[in-house]
């Protein structure tokens, strides 16, 4: 697995050594799987990058790549890759202006859309850009532009190409160097315009064959593919579950429940959001179960996460922020030897009578999952842990194609953020650049083959963010005594108050969330005397505690509802929990409606917090006024 140097290296192996095993697998529209092998995917991607090259396509050149997951996207991968090309990918929810910027700024010639509906979003941009030709990816499409063309059509005159053709195509493969572009990738981001992320194949590679060996990815795995492809996160789990051996199936969140039992995943990715929702709705079932029901269920919890505590102080497995002294490590490891002694077996018969079926609804098979592209909260980490689905979390960004750290088969390690694969070095510096003590919290910089080259077009952004190989990540966090990274936030996400302190948000926000009676929580304060935030609630789960309320309320006028907030926030972010006086919340305010992707969330569920700030300046002003 570990001889190529670069994507399209890894192509041919698999096509040479797994080619016939189905890889890919789609829905019919009576939601059926099928699969397709990973060498009819490649053949259609050689044809479909022979039809390229006839068009004009040279090696170097970008391609927009606008869609979601789907088998055909792979396929336009493939070919744009095997042409010695750069891929500029993008989701199909984008907007005109985005797919303008994007097209424009990296200077495609070339644009794969999704569907007739993206299409003609565009093609009044089109003329504005230097696209020449648009492929639909529909199979359904039929043109009527001079200039788009049907995939599988451009793939069947591809196909007549192949006896003259096919070797030159193969030669632009196999002359593509490590060093090369695969992709340009632009952020999303949370403020400004977006930046090209420029990654090579040796960024992508080293991630493929660095993190399957982690996570106990392996040959025969089933895994489900729900978060965007255009999104790194996703892109380096597909192509690392391909090069593994493994099968992915999309699908959507709207059948995710129904495909859990149907595919009986082995292994699953998702931002943490996807596992918040699964740990809601497993909540609340067990809330509106019988009273004996729910009592074995929280008895098992208690047992379980007991028993998983004193282990993983046996093991190394606890997150060390300051070294232990002899005596005092030798009489938490003589109680938690007796702790596991003493829940060993009831810890092993809840699980089989609760716990079980709680893994058989998400089809029993599960591994393991891994959660990225965000701060997993601290409750619904631990929840997974102890009925038994280990959370790989990591951690990473774009710029790192993605992986800096993960957890690793044996070392989950809650709290972190798992340790930095082999050929990965990482820093934590303070504001004054010098590198902080174990457990300090400082700014976190990476050095690695999977750094990338820089922001396209951009040298002075490149400048800042990489310094002698070192990027820095804008993340605040720190080291601990066993080895592992922690991630508390994002430097830029800092509150300053006009007392001068620094406030982190997330960890507030994580906490407050813990809350069944939040759904959405965001902590500003910027520039004032205290800390207040803006929330939307779990407007459900109010109504089943008895509250008269409706979508539509203007919530901030019912005081009884704002005094069961309040109160809740005052108990959760108080000094008993560890949080400063100038930490606290001192007023909030209900959001009018939930936060969208798209509008106030990125496509992995983060917030925009100055798209956030700007929209919501009246409410917030309402609470310093």
């Amino acid at each position: 697995m570990s001889n190529y140097k670069t994507l399209n290296e890894m192509f041919f192996s698999i096509n040479a050594n797994a080619g016939n095993v189905p890889t890919f697998f789609t829905k019919d529209t009576n939601k059926k799987f099928h699969g397709v092998t990973f060498r009819d995917a490649y053949t259609n991607g050689e044809n479909l990058g022979l039809y390229l090259m006839s068009i004009g396509l040279k090696p170097g050149e970008k391609v927009g790549l606008m869609s979601d997951n789907r088998v055909e996207w792979a396929v336009s991968d493939m070919a744009v890759l095997l042409n010695g090309a750069v891929n500029v990918p993008r989701g199909s929810d984008s907007t005109p202006q985005e797919i303008q910027y994007i097209l424009e700024h990296s200077e495609s010639k070339y644009c794969i859309v999704e569907h007739e509906k993206l299409l003609e979003s565009v093609m009044p941009i089109i003329p504005k850009t230097s696209v020449t030709k648009l492929i639909v990816l529909d199979k359904d499409y039929k043109s009527k532009y001079d200039n788009v063309i049907n995939v599988y059509d451009a793939i069947e005159k591809g196909k007549e190409l192949r006896a003259s053709k096919l070797s030159e195509l193969l030669k632009r493969a196999k002359e593509t160097k490590e060093e090369d572009l695969f992709t340009i990738i632009y952020t999303s981001g949370t403020t400004g315009l977006p930046k090209g992320v420029m990654l090579t194949h040796k960024n992508m590679v080293y991630n493929i064959i660095s993190i399957p060996p982690l996570v106990g990815l392996k040959k025969g795995d089933r895994v489900l593919s729900i978060l965007p492809v255009w999104h790194i996160f996703e892109r380096a789990n597909d192509y690392s579950m391909v090069a593994s051996g493994a099968a992915i199936y999309y699908t959507n969140v709207r059948d995710l429940r129904d495909d859990f039992v149907k595919v009986k995943p082995t292994f699953m990715a998702s931002a943490p959001r996807l596992w918040e929702n699964l740990y809601a709705g497993i909540k609340a079932k067990v809330e509106k179960s019988e009273p004996i029901r729910q009592l074995l269920f929280n008895t098992a919890y208690e047992v379980g996460k007991n028993f998983k505590k004193g282990l993983d102080y046996i093991q190394g497995n606890e997150l060390q922020i300051k070294e232990e002294e002899g005596m005092e490590k030798l009489g938490r490891t003589v109680q938690s030897i007796i702790t596991t002694a003493n829940l060993a077996i009831p810890s092993t018969a809840l699980d089989k009578i609760v716990f079980e079926k709680i893994r058989e609804a998400l089809g029993g098979q599960l591994r393991g999952t891994i959660s990225g592209g965000g701060a997993l909260p601290a409750h619904v980490d631990e929840f997974f842990n102890v009925i038994g689905i280990p959370v790989y979390e990591g951690y990473g960004m774009t710029e790192c194609a993605p992986v800096i750290s993960v957890r690793a088969l044996g070392r989950v390690i809650q709290g972190t953020v798992g340790f930095t694969p082999a050929g990965t070095e990482v820093k934590v510096l303070n504001d004054k650049g010098q590198e902080v003590k174990t457990g300090e919290l400082g700014v976190i910089h990476v050095k690695g083959p999977q750094v990338m080259k820089g922001y396209y077009k951009n040298p002075e952004a490149t400048a800042k963010t990489i310094v002698n190989g070192w990027l820095n990540t804008g993340d605040l966090g720190f080291k601990s005594f066993n080895g592992t990274l922690s991630v508390r936030g994002r430097v830029k996400d800092t509150i300053v108050l006009l007392g001068g302190e620094n406030v982190e948000p997330v960890p507030i926000e994580n906490l407050l969330l813990e809350h069944p009676h939040i759904n959405q929580v965001i902590v500003v304060g910027q520039d004032q005397k205290a800390m207040s935030c803006l929330i939307w609630p779990e407007v459900d789960k109010l109504k089943d505690a008895g509250w008269n309320i409706n979508y539509g309320d203007d919530l901030n006028k019912n005081e009884k509802l704002r005094a069961h907030y309040m109160t809740a926030i005052k108990d959760i972010i108080s000094g008993q929990n560890g949080f400063k006086s100038f930490e606290r919340i001192s007023d909030f305010r209900f959001l009018p409606k939930a936060m969208e992707v798209g509008d106030e969330l990125t496509n992995l569920f983060k917030m925009k917090r100055n798209v956030i700030s700007d929209k919501y300046a009246k409410l917030i002003k309402s609470m310093y006024e």
